[in-house]
């Protein structure tokens, strides 16, 4: 999931503390107060604070229950405290407030997929990555793979990582994703090289070990085989994948 960034302002304690006491029945001081405790709500969460983050946050949505980032954060921290209800809610509300935001449909498309309710979370993903210049693009796309895997839709969910990678060639979730599919069809060339590129830009897991493990006894590569087989019982010793290794030997 895209990282939030985190806007801090240097003077937020300060001027906070001017809007501590009864506001004026102003808009805009009710905005600038909810936007500086949205900020410290999340500054907090970042952190790992949470009840101060909380504290902030619902205090946030309290001067302006339309601020974006508000609702945004709070549904995150919500998702962190598995309070799944609530985070629908503040993600729903997010999503509604800023339909053109792709960092908030790509989230809330996430929490989707992962509530299992795919259908909903495929359209907030397509929604995300709609606009052509927003940087997190390969990631929704990625996104998009994986729900439509975990939905069990895996020619849709090919289309979506070959879209990543045609957004950045170097995305690791995407390599690895299309070299467990193409061991799963039978293309094992493609599945070979798909690991090699994921291997090299991101460290080895369990998972892409034996996948190459797989790989190799089909290919026939010797070396490449017990490779895979030794960096698997060494650095994974209590991995499931390393029982099945050893099982299948």
């Amino acid at each position: 999931m895209i990282r939030l960034r985190v806007l801090i302002l240097l003077s937020a304690l300060a001027l906070l503390s001017g809007c501590a006491g009864t506001p004026e029945r102003d808009t805009t001081d009710f905005k600038k107060a909810a936007q500086l405790n949205a900020e410290l709500g999340l500054n907090y969460m970042v952190q790992g604070k949470n009840e101060l983050a909380m504290e902030k946050l619902l205090k946030a949505v309290e001067y302006d229950d339309d601020s974006v980032e508000a609702h945004h954060y709070i549904a995150e921290l919500y998702r962190r405290l598995e309070r799944k209800d609530k985070a629908g809610e503040h993600f729903q509300r997010a999503a509604d407030l800023a339909p053109n935001d792709s960092a908030i449909q790509n989230n809330y498309g996430v929490f989707l997929c992962g509530e299992k309710r795919y259908d909903e979370g495929v359209t907030r993903l397509l929604k995300a990555v709609e606009n052509p210049v927003w940087p997190g693009r390969g990631q929704a796309y990625e996104n998009l793979g994986q729900c439509l895997l975990e939905k069990g839709d895996m020619v849709r969910a090919e289309q979506y990582y070959r879209e990543a990678l045609k957004v950045n060639v170097n995305l690791p979730k995407a390599l690895l994703a299309m070299a467990d599919i193409s061991l799963q069809q039978g293309n094992h060339i493609s599945a070979r090289a798909f690991l090699q590129r994921y291997a090299a830009v991101a460290p080895h897991t369990p998972h892409s070990l034996w996948l190459g493990i797989q790989i190799e006894r089909v290919l026939g590569d010797r070396n490449a085989l017990s490779s895979y087989g030794m960096l698997l019982r060494n650095n994974f010793p209590a991995a499931e994948e390393t029982k099945l290794y050893l099982k299948s030997k």
